[in-house]
């Protein structure tokens, strides 16, 4: 604990006020004083002391031969100078006091001035924790801010979750009318195939009827003689005025019956004679050599022509060979062969092509030269294997090759990786089953 300069002042006043009752009584008694008057800073402090006496003669009583006499000068003690000599032991002492209480003051000033910086200091610590809290209270404000935002986010998300909710239960009675109308839409679509069917059968009633009614007149009005106009290909029925894709009838050389054929009068310069379809896998390819040799299916949706038709169109005339392709994301090629043949029967319907163009591929997937055809029963490819049994259907084979246009349908989505699917190796890879194709000829020059 830190005295303050009136306590010291105190206690030097009562340290002076405690000399010796003889003092003190000598000093009142004299009636005289001496005052000493110290000065510390604004404050001063005055001391009064008595004044000395003068001492009285010395008795003459004593002279003689006392026994006080028989001490030296310098050791006796002069009664009369005591006082005196107190006197200024007390002034000493006095005089050491006040320096003390000077020093003490001294002391006391730094402390006050150290007391008066802690309290600066104090205040300074006050002041910035009074800024602290302000700052705290800030925060809490903030924080509570940020609370009722994040409560608001939380409200508004809940909101939109429950409308993202009524949003997807929306779609799925939306999707449940739209499957609905789709299946609608099928059986629509359905109906109208079988119109259409209808509609083609009676095209190709009208046209065994146009074609009836053709006639060459031989000799002039008067005598009229008609003879039924025949055709070979549908090269030969464009020429003669036909510019309609439809379904014709043709007179194939060597064979006894005649046929009915697809002919496309549009891609190419049209006059086309389709000998292959596959479009939706409605016919089974998977047949024997005979059904490859005398043709199956519809000309007006999935066939094959036949092997021996084919050989006996080749045969009489240079032809080419167009192969029509398009896999399930819509993309469409082709490749086209400028000589295309087919050998007979005993020569195992050996394929020979030459001239490939197109856009199937850098190259031809189909062997140029010496492949023989092999189904399932018949097996004339080049591999130890029997390709048609392991890859399916008819086809020129060769050592299984790179390609395969009457192997198993594969529907959208099931497509992928078929080694037995519809293949062309050169458009879509070796795995890839095609949506749909076609194979037609004509003759060359056209």
């Amino acid at each position: 604990m830190l005295l303050q300069p009136a306590m010291l002042l105190g206690g030097l006043l009562l340290l002076v006020a405690t000399m010796t009752g003889a003092q003190q009584r000598g000093q009142e008694a004299g009636g005289r004083r001496r005052a000493h008057r110290v000065q510390h800073g604004q404050c001063s402090y005055t001391f009064v002391l008595p004044e000395p006496e003068p001492c009285p003669p010395e008795p003459e009583a004593f002279g003689g031969s006392n026994s006080l006499q028989r001490d030296s000068p310098a050791t006796v003690l002069n009664l009369g100078d005591w006082p005196t000599q107190r006197v200024r032991q007390l002034e000493k002492v006095l005089e050491n006091n006040t320096q003390w209480l000077q020093k003490v003051l001294n002391q006391t000033s730094r402390m006050e001035i150290q007391l008066l910086e802690t309290s600066l200091s104090t205040n300074k610590l006050e002041e910035q924790l009074l800024l602290q809290g302000h700052e705290l209270h800030r925060l809490q404000d903030h924080n509570s801010a940020l609370e009722t935002r994040v409560q608001a986010l939380e409200t508004q998300q809940q909101a939109e979750l429950a409308s993202l909710r009524g949003e997807k239960e929306r779609l799925r009675r939306l999707l449940g009318r739209q499957n609905g109308a789709l299946a609608g839409l099928e059986r629509s679509l359905r109906a109208a195939s079988s119109n259409s069917s209808l509609l083609q059968r009676q095209q190709r009633q009208l046209l065994e009827s146009v074609q009836r009614l053709v006639r060459v007149v031989a000799h002039g009005p008067a005598s009229m003689r008609t003879a039924e106009q025949v055709f070979q290909d549908c090269a030969e029925i464009q020429r003669f005025g036909a510019n309609a894709s439809g379904i014709y009838t043709i007179h194939v050389a060597n064979m006894t019956d005649p046929r009915k054929v697809f002919c496309d009068m549009e891609a190419s310069g049209g006059g086309w004679t389709l000998i292959q379809r596959r479009e939706n896998g409605s016919v089974n390819f998977q047949r024997n050599w005979k059904d490859y040799k005398q043709g199956f299916g519809d000309p007006a949706g999935e066939h094959w022509l036949g092997n021996e038709v084919v050989h006996q169109l080749t045969s009489r005339a240079a032809y080419c060979l167009r192969v029509e392709l398009q896999d399930w994301e819509g993309n469409e090629a082709y490749a086209q062969y400028e000589h295309f043949q087919l050998g007979s029967e005993g020569q195992l319907y050996r394929l020979s092509l030459s001239g490939y163009s197109g856009s199937a591929g850098r190259q031809s997937s189909l062997v140029l030269q010496g492949t023989n055809f092999s189904t399932r029963d018949a097996d004339n490819d080049n591999c130890l294997c029997k390709c048609a049994q392991m890859l399916s259907g008819g086809w020129w084979f060769d050592a299984c090759g790179l390609s395969n246009l009457n192997g198993i349908y594969y529907p959208a989505r099931h497509h992928a990786r078929k080694l037995n699917g519809i293949r062309w190796h050169y458009f879509q890879g070796p795995s890839y089953s095609l949506r749909a194709t076609r194979m037609m000829v004509r003759p060359v020059g056209i």
